[in-house]
């Protein structure tokens, strides 16, 4: 498969950064909190040392099209960022998304919409590895390698043309292409914020795809669109499993399939965070707010929650504290927080 183009999701396509597809050689492509009892100076130092660790969430979306084939690559990095500003932990996901279309206009989609670390065994890379190990495994090998270093040091990692690691301490681990990855990530350093997260905590990744697309056929007046909504949730989690700090956004890429099953891609994805104010809910709120407010709404509601009581929460707006908060559909929002704690 060819490399895929430069782009960040959400910005100009000027300063994109590069992504890569998943099927190319090797089959890789571009994954205790500590307390002080009482009142000390070094309950204070703690805090305030707590206090600067960020959590990130970068998403890279590159959507593609070659005649009558159209593909959707996502690649989804949650960062922790210590006292320092360094790499403390990293997680990575990717979904792809394949659409064709006929002669006659008739769209065809996929049924299975999981990403790759949810896939397992089903993604099959350790079998042609040279390593012999699968995707996930090498995903969290280059995410350990990035541990400790700068964004600046993450975002100078060397490539070669396939987008593969130069290093050789890294390509015993890691054999996949990994631009893509190293860039989602540097995505996430720039995106990270202080939301609650502390040293100790450890980040997930959670992701929700959802393809509402059930019989698509385009015809001389009208051109379909094939769309899937990516929902990818950033978690950190304290040694009890509880949240400390919480970052959710969504993608809603697309494509276009002509009456003669002609596909035809955006040149640019923007996230619901990415478009900001220009989103347009704000005016339609009850809250008066916007979907990324309504997102910021949601992630406070999820601190100091489990698996569990995160799971048992309404999703019809029945609960008068997250109403208070965020009042826009949590159904899937819910289901990318469960899945970070499936992958923790």
């Amino acid at each position: 498969m060819k490399k895929i183009p430069r782009m960040i999701l959400g910005c100009t396509l000027a300063a994109a950064l590069a992504l890569t597809a998943c099927s190319r050689s090797d089959s890789g492509s571009s994954g205790s909190m500590s307390t002080n009892m009482g009142g000390s100076s070094s309950q204070t130092g703690q805090a305030g040392q707590n206090a600067a660790y960020r959590t990130g969430l970068g998403i890279l979306t590159e959507a593609s099209d070659q005649e009558r084939a159209g593909k959707i690559d996502t690649i989804a990095a949650a960062v922790l960022l210590d006292a320092e500003g360094r790499v403390a932990d990293v997680m990575l996901d990717e979904v792809e998304i394949s659409v064709t279309g006929d002669s006659t206009g008739k769209v065809t989609m996929p049924t299975d919409n999981r990403t790759k670390r949810q896939k397992g065994d089903d993604y099959p890379l350790a079998a042609v590895s040279s390593l012999k190990k699968g995707w996930a495994e090498q995903a969290d090998a280059f995410g350990n390698y990035l541990t400790g270093k700068t964004p600046d040091e993450v975002k100078k990692l060397a490539t070669d043309d396939d987008g593969k690691p130069k290093d050789a301490d890294l390509l015993s681990t890691c054999t996949i292409a990994v631009d893509g990855y190293r860039d989602a990530v540097v995505r996430a350093c720039e995106n990270a914020k202080a939301v609650g997260s502390a040293r100790g905590d450890r980040a997930v990744l959670g992701v929700s795809v959802r393809n509402d697309t059930k019989e698509l056929t385009a015809d001389d007046d009208h051109d379909v669109t094939a769309q899937v909504d990516i929902t990818v949730t950033a978690l950190t989690l304290d040694a009890d499993g509880r949240v400390t700090g919480a970052v959710a956004d969504v993608a809603e890429p697309a494509l276009t399939v002509g009456a003669d099953g002609t596909v035809s891609a955006p040149e640019m994805v923007k996230t619901k965070v990415e478009l900001g104010d220009s989103y347009g809910m704000r005016g339609a709120s009850s809250l008066d707010k916007e979907w990324y407010e309504h997102s910021e709404g949601w992630c406070d509601y999820l601190k100091g929650k489990t698996r569990t009581e995160i799971a048992g929460i309404p999703d019809d707006g029945s609960d008068a504290d997250l109403a208070a908060l965020c009042t826009i559909s949590v159904t899937e929002l819910k289901k990318a927080a469960l899945a970070a704690f499936a992958e923790e």
